[in-house]
């Protein structure tokens, strides 16, 4: 993101801040999660945007995995390369979703193009980046992963 508008707005009625006066930020690039110090104590807040990097590491991380039939929040595929291009699939190479990262994590609500939470099964997650889109010499880079689904 540029900085440019507003993503979130926490204050004291919308969140668990203990004080509306912020005295400091800081991120923890490898999680992404955001510290907000103020005046009352200090909070933390599960962000979206970590660090990437050039290539996608050859650790890449899905979780939850597997993704039980209770559980209706984000899915994290962290250890992508930089704002990588993320397509799902289910087994049968069925597109199901596309998302961006934002740095080296791509978040993914579980659910198809359609809105509809996908069925059980196992999906195919393959990330890939173009570095010469970037500005980079490097080649063009790409990972395969899964996801299971227990509905």
């Amino acid at each position: 993101e540029d900085g440019k508008e507003t993503l979130e707005h926490f204050t004291e009625r919308n969140s668990p801040l203990p004080s509306n006066t912020v005295r400091s930020l800081a991120v923890d690039e490898n999680t992404g999660e955001v510290f907000i110090g103020t005046e009352g104590g200090l909070v933390s807040y599960q962000g979206d945007a970590v660090r990437g990097t050039r290539v996608h590491t050859n650790r890449v991380q899905v979780f939850p995995n597997p993704v039980r039939p209770d559980y209706d929040g984000p899915i994290a595929i962290r250890g992508l390369s930089e704002n990588a291009k993320v397509k799902i699939t289910d087994v049968n190479g069925k597109l199901v979703n596309e998302i961006e990262a934002l740095g080296g994590q791509a978040i993914w609500n579980g659910r198809d193009y359609n809105g509809r939470r996908v069925q059980t099964g196992v999906y195919l997650v393959f990330a890939s980046t173009n570095p010469r889109e970037a500005g980079l010499l490097a080649q063009p880079d790409g990972v395969v992963t899964k996801i299971v689904f227990v509905n």
